[in-house]
């Protein structure tokens, strides 16, 4: 009986050792693909102007945006190649009292909205968002702004060249801004999002504060 006893407890043993030895195996083929997989971050900005199209130019008419750039205003986008040009349009990276910015300008009788989609791979992992900053939260440096989970801060967009509107007219400014996302080994890099929804008068001209909520997706071990 003892001698039974033993086969049937070595027989047990052997068939837990190969099943743990196929899990395991398995486990690996699954998990391997994953573990070695490596995701570039990726720098995405949408960007929608409208309202554009109800205004008479007058000569040359100019709208400036926000660009993504990192804490210290180095942009990660728009510098390495060059800047797409919308339609009815000439885009360019111009330096403002505020810094560095997104110039549209045209010479064309009514001015067009813009509809601009970018996207490119990079290599930095840094927190990023959209600048000129004119304001943050409680006055904290850039720095460290981007370092926490997010909040609204203050950039600004500039107008000028358009006749006024007879009749009253709004400007759309809807800029979206994402970045960051890479992967390495199953760890996720962290994904920072920028964003302006704000809107003006057809009147303005010149630099206009418009607010920014900026947002840092957490990441972490992706399985």
């Amino acid at each position: 009986m003892d001698e039974s006893y033993h086969k049937t407890v070595k027989t047990l043993l052997t068939l837990l050792i190969a099943v743990a030895i196929l899990a395991a195996v398995i486990f690996l083929l699954l998990l391997l693909p994953a573990f070695v997989e490596t995701t570039l971050p990726n720098d995405s900005y949408e960007i929608r102007i409208t309202g554009l199209s109800d205004l008479a130019v007058n000569g040359t008419a100019t709208v400036m945006i926000p660009v993504p750039a990192n804490a210290e205003g180095e942009l990660v986008m728009f510098e390495a190649s060059s800047v797409r040009q919308p339609t009815g349009w000439r885009a360019a990276v111009r330096e403002t009292q505020y810094g560095k910015m997104l110039a549209f300008t045209t010479t064309e009788g009514y001015a067009q909205d813009v509809f601009m989609p970018f996207g490119e791979f990079e290599t930095k992992e840094e927190p990023r968002l959209l600048v000129p900053v004119l304001a943050t939260p409680d006055n904290a440096s850039v720095a460290g702004f981007t370092r926490g989970s997010g909040g609204t801060y203050t950039t600004v967009v500039f107008l000028d060249g358009f006749v006024p509107p007879e009749n009253a007219t709004s400007i759309s400014f809807d800029l979206r801004y994402r970045g960051g996302g890479g992967m390495k080994h199953l760890i996720k890099e962290d994904t920072w999002t920028a964003t302006v929804d704000a809107t003006v008068p057809g009147t303005a001209s010149g630099f206009v504060p418009v607010p920014a909520g900026y947002h840092v997706i957490a990441g972490g071990i992706n399985l």
